[in-house]
């Protein structure tokens, strides 16, 4: 006799058959469109495991926004206090550098200042540029040694050149200003990059701003750096500085009674629409008998 086997019975498939269709199905996703009432409706089927893709796609977007967002946080920490670092460290040379020009502009014995030697021009008339920082524009200014004057022309050119930047108005320039910006070009054989020159007073915050009064200049001389033309204007006598090694330029003025200050803001420049003088600066020296501005 042959033995069957158990999987060749009919009984056995057919039960099998309705055990698989007993088996619950999940349906397919669909989408049906029926635009045209005289077409067919059209279904697209989707896969069955989209949710499930597109539910890890969203997590992980999701995830990677959570790292970079942390990311960023711990890199703006850092840098702020490699900023802070650095200012610290700034702050500390300068005193440094700048203890031996204050004795030294005060008389001290023993104290030297910073080397350095007019050159006097050969003519009857001497003569340096000024570059507007803003613009672009240039200027030679020429004077007449022995009085001091600038010729109608130049003085009229040099007065607009020095305009406000913010309402374009224009002021008498002291005379003495005009003298201190030649013998700085004389002395360093470079031209005046003039950042900021006359200020009209409804810009100006600071109490009787020499700005206003066409008595200031803030300044930057080529090759050289802020604490450079700080101390050389210290050297040649200037009663009037500030020094802002952050915004890059020198702030010089004909006041009559010393006064100079350090200010390490940032955007000081009349440009940007920020004030400064004493009132702002960190470290601020004046004579004894001085009056607060």
């Amino acid at each position: 006799m042959s033995s069957r086997s158990p999987t060749a019975d009919p009984g056995v498939d057919l039960e099998r058959i309705r055990k698989e269709q007993a088996k619950p199905r999940r349906a397919r996703l669909r989408i049906m469109i029926a635009g045209d009432p005289n077409r067919p409706i059209r279904t697209i089927s989707l896969p069955r495991r989209l949710p499930l893709v597109a539910s890890i796609v969203v997590g992980t977007l999701a995830l990677a926004t959570v790292v970079l967002a942390c990311g960023s946080w711990k890199l703006s920490d850092a840098l702020s206090g490699v900023e802070h670092r650095m200012f610290a460290m700034m702050r500390a040379a300068d005193n440094v550098a700048l203890a031996s020009t204050a004795d030294a502009s005060r008389g001290v014995p023993g104290a030297a200042l910073p080397a350095g030697t007019l050159h006097p021009p050969a003519g009857p008339t001497g003569s340096f540029v000024v570059q507007l920082v803003n613009t672009g524009e240039e200027l030679e200014v020429k004077l007449n040694l022995a009085t001091g004057e600038v010729d109608p022309e130049g003085y009229r050119r040099l007065r607009h050149l020095m305009r406000c930047q913010r309402t374009t108005a224009e002021t008498p320039i002291d005379p003495r200003l005009i003298d201190l910006l030649y013998r700085i070009s004389q002395r360093t054989g470079q031209k005046i990059l003039l950042v900021s020159g006359f200020r009209a007073p409804m810009y100006s915050l600071a109490t009787l701003s020499y700005h206003t009064r066409g008595m200031a200049a803030d300044i930057r001389i080529p090759g050289m750096t802020p604490l450079m033309v700080r101390d050389l204007a210290m050297s040649m006598g200037v009663r009037g500085i500030g020094y802002y090694p952050v915004s890059g330029f020198v702030h010089v003025d004909v006041r009559d009674q010393f006064t100079t200050w350090i200010d390490y803001g940032r955007d000081r420049a009349d440009a940007e629409g920020a004030e400064h003088g004493p009132e702002h600066g960190e470290q601020v020296e004046r004579e004894p008998d001085d009056e607060a501005p």
